[in-house]
């Protein structure tokens, strides 16, 4: 590997621990997987030494047996935070500095992380991260809004899945259309859905409903305590499964939906499927068909208008009969 600087040394040797969170790893292990010359061996271990003390050891735990130290990944679910292979590691270091408010799970480990290994650089390399930063965020945009994550975005995501974990309840301000609201309510599961995320919540009577994560403004842990039911779970995972949890009944009534699509469409079709039960296949015209189990909602509804004039609904008829009406409906405000 070509000579490395120390804000890219340290990068490396970061992404390697954290990318890695079963494993342990020595000095030796590292230098060994970065081909660093034996030279180098105190600056690793001045890296490793100022990574595993950055907030305590909040990033990389380090455990001391006689004299060798063992460095281990401290992040919980840390093989999400992937790191390109990148041969200029500072690219890398700007493309995150960048990203990083995209996912409210870690933006705050990844900002805060960035930041410390920033000010540990020599002056020269913090001028030459700005330099890269400053020709490069101009090249990295985000299409229709930017992402805006509030800086306490990860701490609410560690608050609810605390409660999930201890079954207990939580105390949400909650954004609405008329004003924010403020309730108790019973968190079961997070659900990632269109790049978005929601918390499934269950009712007192057992029905389910979802929060969306971005409109909660407040969140802490309750002191009372509630009691799982595994029933209204897997209700609640039916309801994802079939990509009826949005705007369904308790319990999604299944129905064999086959459409038409042009040729042109399979890939976004392969990329966004509408749920898991999706299969696509080939017509004998040349085009492409899909059938699964669907509800007729209005999830589905909107799903195959996004797809204008390439989708033509074969089954069910209560779908077409919905299209129709919306045909009919544009012809009268439009003609």
């Amino acid at each position: 590997m070509a000579d490395m600087t120390r804000g890219e040394r340290t990068v490396q040797l970061f992404a390697k621990v954290i990318s890695n969170p079963e494993k342990k790893f020595t000095i030796n292990d590292l230098m060994e997987a970065f081909n660093i010359p034996a030279e180098e061996r105190r600056n690793v271990q001045r890296d490793m030494r100022f990574l595993s003390e950055m907030d305590g050891g909040r990033y990389i735990a380090v455990d001391t047996v006689g004299r060798t130290s063992y460095y281990t990944s401290a992040l919980r679910n840390a093989e999400r935070l992937l790191f390109p292979n990148f041969e200029n590691t500072m690219l890398h270091f700007v493309f995150l500095k960048r990203i990083a408010n995209i996912y409210p799970a870690t933006s705050e480990i990844i900002t805060q992380l960035l930041e410390r290994i920033e000010k540990s650089l020599p002056n020269r390399e913090q001028k030459s991260l700005r330099h890269l930063g400053e020709e490069l965020n101009t090249k990295i945009l985000f299409m229709g809004t930017p992402p805006n994550i509030e800086e306490d975005a990860s701490e609410k995501i560690r608050t609810i899945l605390q409660a999930i974990h201890d079954h207990r309840k939580i105390d949400v301000t909650y954004m609405t259309e008329d004003a924010d609201k403020q309730s108790t309510r019973i968190p079961l599961m997070i659900i990632i859905y269109e790049d978005e995320l929601y918390v499934g919540c269950q009712r007192q009577d057992g029905n389910t409903y979802t929060l969306k994560f971005r409109r909660i403004k407040n969140v802490k842990l309750a002191k009372e305590m509630f009691v799982e039911d595994p029933k209204i779970l897997d209700k609640l995972r039916r309801q994802v499964a079939s990509g009826a949890a949005f705007m369904s009944g308790q319990e999604p009534k299944l129905e064999d939906v086959e459409i038409e699509f042009e040729s042109r469409a399979r890939l976004y079709l392969q990329e966004n499927p509408f749920n898991r039960s999706m299969n696509i296949g080939k017509a004998k015209n040349g085009k492409i068909t899909v059938k699964m189990k669907a509800e007729i909602n209005q999830l589905l509804f909107n799903w195959v208008v996004s797809f204008s004039n390439v989708a033509r609904v074969v089954k069910p008829a209560s779908l077409q009969k919905r299209l129709k009406e919306y045909a009919e409906y544009l012809l009268n405000i439009y003609a």
